[in-house]
């Protein structure tokens, strides 16, 4: 993982860092959504303290780093600063980081959708500040997302680091020498042999790369709903859980549930009288506060 900047020549650097102030509305949640990004961090590239998400990406040629932590609560506010980006990149980045952290929601909107369902209505309620966390690059989202399927989290991140490893950089502060995520032609013209990942994983993998490095896979954009759930069920690996997890922390898509999922059947289970679909175009806000309240009644005792 990349470390901490601790270093007088790593400070130094950081002094030169392009700061800008993301405002959203109140209230967010930043506990959870860092324990979010801290649940899917990247090896190399990510690294979430209780403080600060930072990132290491790759943008228009550049390698670039960015640290987003929050401001004082009282300016509803988070602080992103981007070292190593050209100036004209930064507005991608700021747009990049709005988008991560969900900061465009309206919880007014939100509050009054889950108000027609009178059980998320009383969960919304009782965790405020609830926001979708989203990734920074799309292909980066489907290809771990099926690496993952079926393993353990501490072993998915292994078969990931394995992935990984075909590409090498600096990190733009440090000077470490890290492993940048394989580009789509990079993995569609790798045989994969070194990840420990079954034989089908690995077509499935090269299969969406070539389709990526194609033009294929909407990278970019706001593809339709209903059209993006219809190709991206048609990638190899890729089942009904799939396309709506990629959907809502990839493409954005604030409908998005995926109903397969362990956490939500249980909660719906709990909650025999909920309907989700009464919170439409917000399921994804609802599977929020359910993933939320699922994980809180695991912590008691």
């Amino acid at each position: 993982m990349p470390r901490l900047i601790r270093t007088k020549d790593d400070t130094t650097k950081m002094k030169d860092a392009i700061i800008r102030s993301l405002e959203y509305r109140p209230p967010l949640d930043w506990e959870v959504l860092l324990s979010n990004f801290r649940a899917h961090q990247l090896p190399w590239l990510e690294t979430v303290t209780p403080e600060h998400y930072e990132r290491v990406f790759h943008l228009r040629g550049r390698a670039g780093y960015l640290r987003v932590s929050l401001e004082d609560p009282g300016k509803n506010a988070l602080t992103l600063k981007v070292v190593g980006a050209a100036r004209s990149s930064v507005p991608a980045i700021e747009q990049h980081v709005r988008r991560m952290f969900d900061l465009d929601a309206d919880p007014k909107v939100i509050a009054r959708c889950m108000a027609r369902q009178p059980s998320l209505s009383n969960l919304w309620r009782c965790y405020p500040g609830l926001r979708v966390a989203r990734t920074w690059d799309r292909f980066e989202t489907v290809i771990t997302t099926i690496l993952g399927q079926l393993v353990s989290v501490r072993f998915g991140r292994t078969l990931i680091r394995e992935l990984m490893q075909n590409a090498g950089a600096r990190h733009p502060v440090t000077g470490e020498e890290i492993h940048l995520f394989p580009t789509p032609r990079a993995l569609r013209d790798n045989d994969l042999s070194a990840v420990r990942t079954s034989v089908m994983r690995r077509t499935a993998i090269r299969a969406i790369a070539a389709l990526a490095a194609e033009g294929g896979l909407p990278l970019t954009g706001h593809p339709e709903p209903k059209a993006l759930r219809r190709l991206l069920l048609t990638l190899p690996g890729v089942g009904a859980w799939s396309a709506e997890y990629i959907a809502m922390r990839a493409f954005e898509d604030n409908d998005a549930f995926p109903a397969t999922d362990y956490g939500l059947k249980q909660e719906i289970k709990r909650h025999p009288e909920m309907n989700v679909n009464d919170v439409r175009p917000w399921r994804a806000y609802a599977a929020v506060a359910l993933w939320r309240h699922f994980a809180a009644t695991k912590e008691k005792p």
